[in-house]
């Protein structure tokens, strides 16, 4: 009977065909251990748009089969025959098609060679989230998730750890739904192993407020959650690495894991002097509208970061970036739990860390004044810092009801730092054809600093009988106290050995006390089935106290004014906003804004409590459109308003004389900053194929820009707070790229871009300066089952520098080819090899040679049945030519770095992987199996 309807069902396909253009898929099919043809093996043809049956044959008894297409398009051939594993590929149909001989594997024999799991597909796609089953991507014994993320098509992992998952940047991942250790990707995807890993999902992840209001506001981050095999979920598993090397170098890592049910219990520990600094969690620094903070850098440029939290204090956090020569300890404990059916969840970490750094270093600094002069400063550097912070966090959220829910999150650290550093400096102005006279500079800087802070948040989420009606309410807390108490030592020199004038010798005590408090609350209506309105309110109150005074004199008893201040800052703000969400099944459109009033209220302590208040009135609109033209294509537009508010330590009137060359000086006459920004980002991505399209561009313009008045004379260069007009900066990436089937090479192309226009006054001048980078980057990874893996990265960028104050040319290029090399060999062997070469243009003021060819090479050999020892031998720099090296470029101002860093050394390491599991071996497979390779 079954034979008829399949006749019937062929039969129908050839009446439907028959009318119109039509194509054929034709080939072979092989049993290719034993090289002979499979006859009536079940070839289905299914259309890949909406996964309806196209066409269905069976082999002749010499294996070939031809089936017909009616329209060209994609589609997904399936070749099944008993006793073997599924045929599984997607073809791009657009003519006659021959696939030539398809391979099959017995599942005996399958079974011999590969780790097999009982899935139907190797990838799924349910709604907008792509699950790969883990197990049906072959990676070496012991791999970590690291090494089977970059196995999966259309996930791509860089040297440094940074994974990129559909063209965007993986900002999250989580472990069965729970953070692990911290939200860095690189906790996870270095710490865990592949083989405790049943799927890997990655989606977008929609924001809190979204989630709960069922409402999309279009804002989302790319997201990996590791789903565990459910026999990894009891007992443990982890890893330990010890490592020794050459001149003193050593390497120390653990990691152990404990599961048991619902119950997460982790905790690692590193204890190195090379680059190994942690497993990768680090500062949390989370962008946000209207924290954007300006400083001057201890080169006199101007930098802008944005951080939303101050649990970081903007210093280390288990992070080693080159400079120095470091000694690292490091370690955390990560606890989570769930229970009555998931309605209540706890989890906790508690993180330590502590780093010396011993760094020697030179810095040169060529600030452009005029067309034909420039102020140039040659720095020598030598400091040794010890940093140590304990830091902890707890968060807990409960169902009160089937409606209601509430979360609670506490964080708190300390931070306690050391820090010796001695200066020579030699600053002169360099004219086109001489320089003028020079000025010497020594000076001392000894501080220890400590810190503290508290961060609470409280959220209640309330929903109604109503879909989409929805109220929560946020409460949240953030306290930070800082102390730091120091000398300064500082010595002018004419020229090298004569009489010193004038000498600083001061004492600096420097106190900062910030403590905020804010409340919002969100209020959603749904007015239709596809319209619905956000409204919000929101109070915050944020005070500060910055006091620093230097003292001089005998026993440090008279306190300098000029150099000192005591200043209270504070803001209330009331704000509240309006908001209109438009959600259809392929588009989210939302459009509003925000008002806020901001009251300030600035008293100089110091000087007669004086006391300045002032207010602001805003306006914050913002609109997002969304559009999902198909399951994995996508198209983003976006804009937003936001203000800067000068932060104390740019208003407060203190002259800033830590570096007597480059002082600084706050304005409290500073207006806080408006910037509007549009982004737009387009993504399209095939998931089989492999094929990639992405691109992404921004555009900020601010009003009010907080810049800098800078004037240099007699070598040295004071710099001011100001706010001006006329400032913007944008960036875009497009990346494309695609996979070589039967060759398995991917291919890739990147192009990255940025622009920006700053002005600011030099000198009484105002100065207009330009600043463009472009950068292109092909890629090439091929791959040779599992034996050979090579990679292919070189990269090109060019700076473009431009300045109203100066016709002198501050362009220059720098090419960055990287390379790598692994091979797997017989007898549990393999080797492998890298190589980095940094190659930079001289300028007219940097004309040394700073070409550099870093090249690593390593060996290893695994031991036991399941390669879960390892003996690796590395070798770091064989050329010896790490030079610390970085180059900073601005318009009117170029900055290079020269510092000691780690140099050639060799590592033999002894790595084990362990693993206890007392519910036994996984289950065998099922017939019913898909491989991919």
């Amino acid at each position: 009977m079954k034979y008829f309807f399949t006749t019937l069902a062929v039969i129908l396909c050839c009446v439907h065909y028959g009318s119109g253009q039509s194509f054929s898929v034709a080939g072979s099919v092989m049993d290719t251990l034993n090289s002979n043809p499979l006859h009536r093996a079940s070839i289905v043809l299914i259309r890949a748009k909406d996964t309806v049956i196209e066409a269905h044959g069976r082999t002749s008894p010499g294996g070939t089969f031809s089936v017909p297409v009616s329209t060209a398009g994609k589609y997904m051939l399936r070749v099944t025959f008993p006793g073997f594993a599924d045929y599984v590929d997607m073809l791009d149909v657009k003519n006659d098609m021959n696939l030539g001989m398809l391979p099959m594997i017995s599942k005996s024999h399958l079974l011999q060679e590969y780790v097999v799991k009982q899935q139907v597909a190797a990838i799924k796609i349910k709604g907008d989230t792509t699950e790969y089953m883990a197990d049906s991507f072959r990676v070496k014994e012991n791999a970590t998730v690291e090494d089977l993320l970059k196995k999966l098509p259309g996930i791509q992992v860089d040297k440094d750890g940074k994974i990129t998952a559909q063209g965007e940047t993986v900002q999250k991942i989580l472990v069965d739904g729970e953070e692990f250790f911290s939200d860095d990707p690189k906790v996870v995807s270095k710490g865990l192993q592949a083989n405790a890993v049943s799927t890997v999902q990655v989606f977008d992840k929609k924001s809190e407020q979204a989630a709960f209001t069922g409402i999309d506001d279009g804002e989302k981050t790319k997201t990996i959650n590791l789903q565990l095999k459910d026999d990894k979920k009891k007992g443990f598993f982890g890893k330990i690495d010890a490592g020794a090397g050459t001149d003193g170098y050593f390497q120390e890592q653990g990691m152990i894991n404990a599961f048991k049910a619902k119950r997460q219990l982790s905790a690692f520990g590193i204890a190195s002097n090379t680059d190994k600094a942690g497993l990768g969690w680090e500062d949390n620094n989370k962008f946000g509208s209207g924290n954007g903070v300006t400083e001057i850098t201890d080169d006199g440029g101007i930098m802008t970061y944005y951080n939303g939290g101050d649990d970081d204090f903007s210093g280390w956090g288990g992070q080693y970036n080159g400079e120095g020569l470091p000694k690292t300890w490091t370690g955390g404990v990560h606890y989570a739990d769930k229970w009555n059916q998931e309605k209540q969840k706890l989890g906790g970490n508690y993180r330590y860390a502590k780093q010396n750094v011993e760094l020697d270093g030179a810095t040169m600094i060529q600030r452009i004044l005029s067309d034909d002069s420039s102020n140039v400063n040659d720095q020598r550097k030598n400091q040794f810092s010890q940093n140590e912070r304990h830091s902890a966090d707890l968060q807990y959220e409960g169902k009160i009801d089937s409606n209601t829910t509430i979360r609670v999150s506490v964080n708190a650290g300390t931070k306690h730092s050391d820090i010796a550093t001695r200066y020579h400096t030699e600053t002169y102005i360099k004219k086109l054809e001489s320089s003028g006279d020079t000025l010497y500079n020594d000076r001392t800087i000894v501080s220890m600093a400590n810190a503290t802070f508290i961060n609470a948040d409280a959220i209640l989420r309330k929903k109604f009988a109503k879909k989409g009606r929805t109220l929560s309410v946020d409460v949240k807390e953030n306290y930070k106290d800082s102390k730091s108490d120091g000398i300064l030592l500082s010595t002018f020199y004419d020229e090298l050995g004569s009489v010193p004038t004038p000498q600083i010798n001061q004492k600096k005590i420097n106190n900062t006390n910030t403590l905020s408090f804010s409340s919002k609350a969100t209020y959603t209506e749904p007015l239709s089935k596809v319209v619905f309105a956000d409204l919000n309110y929101g109070v915050t109150v944020n005070n500060s106290i910055s006091e620093n005074k230097s003292y001089e004199g005998a026993g440090y008893t008279a306190l300098n004014d000029t150099f000192s201040s005591d200043y209270k800052y504070n803001i209330l703000t009331n704000s509240g906003g309006l908001n209109f969400k438009f959600v259809f099944k392929k588009a989210t459109f939302s459009f509003g804004s925000d008002v806020s009033h901001a009251a300030f209220v600035q008293t100089d302590r110091l000087h007669g409590d004086t006391t300045t208040t002032y207010n602001f009135t805003n306006l914050f609109p913002k609109g997002n459109l969304n559009y999902k033209i198909g399951k994995q294509t996508s198209f983003n537009l976006q804009y937003n308003g936001s203000t800067q508010q000068p932060t104390i330590s740019q208003i407060q009137p203190l002259r800033q004389n830590t570096d007597p060359l480059n002082i600084t000086i706050g304005n409290p006459n500073l207006k806080q900053a408006f910037t509007n920004r549009i982004s737009v980002r387009f993504n399209d991505y095939k998931v089989l194929s492999g094929r990639y399209l992405w691109t992404s561009f921004t555009l900020n313009t601010t009003s009010n820009a907080i810049t800098t008045e800078q004037n240099t004379a007699g070598g040295i260069n004071t710099t001011r707070f100001i706010n001006l007009d006329g400032g913007y900066n944008g960036w875009g990436y497009m990346g494309y790229g695609f996979k070589l089937k039967k060759l398995n090479t991917q291919l890739g192309l990147q192009l990255n871009g940025s622009t920006s226009r700053t002005n600011n006054i030099i000198n009484g001048k105002l100065n207009t300066s330009d600043f463009s980078t472009i950068s292109l980057t092909p890629r090439i990874d091929y791959e040779l089952e599992d034996k050979i893996e090579i990679s292919i990265d070189p990269t090109f960028s060019y700076n473009i520098n431009k300045s109203t104050v100066s016709d002198v040319n501050a362009n220059y290029w720098t090419f960055n080819p990287e390379a790598s090399v692994d091979v797997e060999l017989p007898k549990k062997v393999e080797i492998g090899t890298s190589v980095d070469i940094s190659i930079r243009e001289q300028t007219n003021v940097f004309t040394g040679n700073n070409n550099v060819v870093k090249w690593n090479a390593y060996v290893t050999k695994k031991f036991m049945k399941k390669d879960q020892l390892e003996l690796k031998l590395s070798v770091y720099d064989i050329l010896n030519q790490n030079l610390g090296f970085s180059r900073n470029a601005q318009p009117n101002l170029i900055t290079q770095n020269t510092y000691n860093t780690i140099r050639r050394y060799g590592m033999l390491s002894l790595i084990w992987n362990f693993t206890y599991n007392p519910a036994g071996a996984a289950p065998a497979a099922e017939n019913n199996t898909t491989i991919i390779k």
